[in-house]
């Protein structure tokens, strides 16, 4: 057995370089440091956008405790090799995990779980960077199944809010908590870009007046209407925007206008102003397995300049939807009081 929770392994070289996780704030979890433990689970919640896994160990006196494990969700889990039977209660593991900033908090956030047989289950897959699998075939178009890249998809279109030149009414946001917090806590998925690079299963239908867009993470879905369609006078605004596209040769050209105020980009932490519009395009890469993806970003009420970037997804047609909704409680716990989430 190795050395109880109580020990602490600081291994900073290696994780000062890793990335915050896709959902956390590095206020929850204390990211510079690993503890490991053994023990036994005793729960394994499947559910979205956050797995959990109770653990029944041992603390630094000696005595029995439980801790919870926290994972990325189902939709991100299942690209990375996890299945709803991955773990089960009674599966004897080893836990290396982030521990939380409170030290009365009894959860931690995953980094490896090693089961009994030498598997290693990674409960947040951005820190073991890209691992996608190469397909043996090539897509003939952006149609099909993708799976956006952690290092060069999800992570490469952050940019730092505070490098960002806002406008005053931009600048009054910057640090007003209401618009920091995650809102995904409430199970409403992100606009784009942020939602056109999640890692998860993203499929694309090419039809006759429109191409659909199934991200499989919260339930999101884009409507790109093709068949020549302006943006509506006066429309309804939505979180995902209204989207109209048109080909460039194989490209796709998607604008996306009237986006409503409480919908969110997920890079610049700001709400969308009423004059807020994004150009995006989708191309197959030449070697037919990735696709690439740009866009550009303007606000004139927030931002003072466009903002920009670009990702590669990697083409997966092994990969099936897991159709998994959004679980509030799940959403929600991260942020509930420090004694939250004891079993």
């Amino acid at each position: 057995m190795r050395s109880s929770l109580g020990l602490c392994l600081i291994v900073a070289a290696l994780i000062a370089a890793l990335p915050a996780s896709a959902h956390h704030s590095p206020a929850q979890f204390d990211l510079s440091k690993i503890i490991t433990f053994d023990g036994t689970v005793t729960d394994f919640e499947w559910k979205n956008p956050h797995v959990f896994v109770q653990v029944e160990t041992v603390d630094a006196a000696g005595d029995p405790a439980t801790v919870e494990v926290e994972a990325d969700g189902i939709s991100i889990l299942v690209p990375n090799g996890w299945s709803s039977d991955s773990l089960r209660p009674g599966d004897r593991v080893s836990v290396a995990a982030h521990p939380a900033r409170s030290e009365t908090r009894h959860s931690v956030l995953g980094y490896a779980i090693t089961k009994q047989d030498g598997t290693v289950l990674a409960p947040n897959p951005d820190r073991f960077r890209d691992a996608s699998p190469v397909s043996p075939t090539e897509a003939s178009g952006i149609a099909g199944v993708w799976l956006p890249r952690w290092e060069e998809g999800f992570f490469a279109v952050g940019v730092k809010s505070s490098s960002l030149a806002l406008t005053e009414r931009g600048e009054q946001y910057r640090n007003d908590p209401e618009f920091v917090t995650n809102f995904q806590v409430d199970c409403v998925p992100f606009a784009p870009p942020r939602i056109m690079v999640y890692p998860v299963h993203t499929e694309i239908e090419v039809l006759a007046d429109r191409v659909l867009i199934h991200v499989d993470w919260l339930a999101a879905e884009r409507v790109v209407y093709t068949d020549g369609r302006g943006h509506p006078d006066n429309g309804d605004r939505s979180i995902q925007g209204h989207s109209i596209g048109h080909w460039e040769r194989n490209t796709l050209v998607i604008d996306t206008a009237d986006f409503s105020d409480g919908s969110r980009d997920g890079i610049t932490g700001l709400p969308a102003g009423p004059r807020k519009r994004m150009e995006e395009r989708l191309s197959l890469g030449e070697d037919g397995k990735t696709l690439n993806y740009e866009f550009l970003l303007e606000d004139p009420d927030f931002l003072l300049e466009p903002v920009s970037g670009k990702a590669l997804w990697d083409y997966r047609p092994d990969l099936e939807r897991t159709g998994a909704g959004c679980d509030l409680d799940a959403a929600r716990r991260f942020l509930q009081p420090d004694d939250a989430g004891i079993r």
